[in-house]
């Protein structure tokens, strides 16, 4: 008896079970068939409104159509109707120019420019051996016009497009240059250079000795050739160094692998960068072997410190090697990839999120600094264009004085009212 009561339970758990499962597996089918449908009712309304325009516009129309514009904006639109600053649309020459960003080398004229208070363009920087230096280029010059056209009425943004371009053609500058001694370039003859566009190698950077015995290396941005030139200062310098500055302020661009190579001289063992995707799975991309350089780290950073470089400062003090000084940075984190389209153009989508050693997010929220420091408005206008001395730059003398608290010997130590800045606190926050 007992037999069969537990056969006819056994009958009626399993009759349970498989209607449980029925029931959940029905219910995730029909969860799954909704959202199908939703997908394609959404999809199916957007096709139906740019068939509308479309039929419209080749109805009456007066203009001529050109189909490839139309192709590219049509897809420029969706991605821009994503509103994520990181998703972009790039046409297929857009996309060329995309791929070779990332390298160390440049085809075009060479320069390196900002927007003046005139909205003409500025010239910050020349490639040593570009174009723009053989056709006589110089620091410090204004350009007001190019091929013809005012700077200022086709807009800064449209003038930058057109300094790069194939090699072998020509781009000609009307130039304002400022006479020695004197305050402004108002009274300046202008006058014309034809730069003939050629391929010119981006130094991305600078070092030199500052405060007798601290190494100062500035990152402009990190591309393929960056760790080989960052080594190669190193190098240079570490000999007799008691500590070491990294400057990223105004890095916004550059590759995460470059960086992490980077990362991988400076730290001991241990995961540097991983990537958190939308369902929340953690995969680390980079790791750092055990070999470290045997100096205190000060990382300097503003907010125009962006992507990688914010990776890198973050991993610095996750990795408790140094501090991070200066003002919050820009809260860039998303890991962007390029899909290739089969036209040759691209789209990039943010596909994940990238985190540092603490696998802590700064997406948003940016990386704080452990020593706050502001500059002066003068001093921010110098350090935009490359003309700010580490001597006179407050931020610079704080991270010295905040390797100086690491342990470091430095052999001449700030001011005092030079490591304190207007605004910023002086005092190191927890690092956690």
């Amino acid at each position: 008896m007992s037999r069969k009561i537990s056969v006819a339970a056994a009958v009626s758990v399993a009759a349970v079970t498989a209607a449980v499962t029925v029931s959940l597996t029905y219910g995730y089918a029909m969860d799954n068939f909704n959202r199908k449908v939703a997908d394609v009712t959404e999809r199916q309304a957007m096709y139906t409104k740019l068939s509308e325009i479309d039929r419209k516009v080749r109805q009456d129309y007066i203009g001529k159509l050109d189909e490839a514009a139309l192709r590219d904006g049509l897809c420029a639109g969706y991605v821009g109707g994503l509103s994520d600053p990181h998703a972009q649309y790039l046409s297929a020459e857009k996309y060329k120019a995309y791929l070779g960003s990332a390298g160390s080398s440049g085809t075009g004229a060479g320069i390196a420019t900002v927007q003046d208070r005139d909205g003409n363009m500025e010239v910050i920087e020349v490639a040593p051996g570009s174009p723009a230096e053989k056709a006589g280029v110089k620091k410090g010059d204004t350009i007001v016009a190019v091929d013809g056209d005012d700077v200022a009425r086709i807009t800064y943004a449209a003038a930058l497009n057109r300094l790069d371009g194939t090699a072998g053609t020509r781009v000609k500058f009307r130039i304002l240059r400022r006479a020695a001694g004197a305050d402004s370039a108002a009274a300046a003859q202008p006058f014309e250079l034809t730069v003939v566009r050629g391929e010119y190698r981006q130094q991305t950077v600078t070092s030199s000795l500052i405060n007798g015995n601290i190494a100062f290396i500035r990152i402009s941005r990190f591309a393929d050739g960056t760790p080989q030139e960052f080594n190669t200062a190193l190098s240079r310098l570490i000999r007799g160094a008691a500590g070491l500055v990294v400057d990223l302020r105004n890095n916004s661009a550059g590759s995460v692998a470059s960086a992490a190579q980077v990362l991988d001289t400076l730290l001991p063992a241990g995961d540097t960068v991983a990537s958190r995707d939308r369902t929340g799975k953690v995969t680390v991309e980079f790791t750092s072997k055990a070999n470290e350089i045997p100096l205190p780290v000060s990382v300097l950073v503003n907010g125009g410190t962006s992507g990688a470089a914010e990776l890198f400062a973050a991993d610095v003090r996750d990795f408790r090697k140094g501090l991070v000084v200066g003002e919050k940075t820009a809260g860039s984190s998303a890991k962007v990839e390029a899909v290739p389209l089969s036209d040759g153009s691209a789209v990039l989508l943010p596909v994940a999120e990238y985190l540092p050693a603490g696998k802590k997010s700064f997406g948003g929220a940016g990386v704080a600094a452990d020593i706050g420091k502001s500059l002066s408005e003068e001093q921010r206008a110098l350090l935009e264009r490359n003309g700010l001395p580490p001597a006179q730059d407050a931020q610079v003398s704080a991270a010295v004085a905040s390797l100086a608290r690491q342990g470091a010997a430095v052999l001449r130590m700030p001011e005092a009212s030079s490591a304190a800045a207007p605004g910023g606190s002086s005092a190191p926050a927890a690092v956690d």
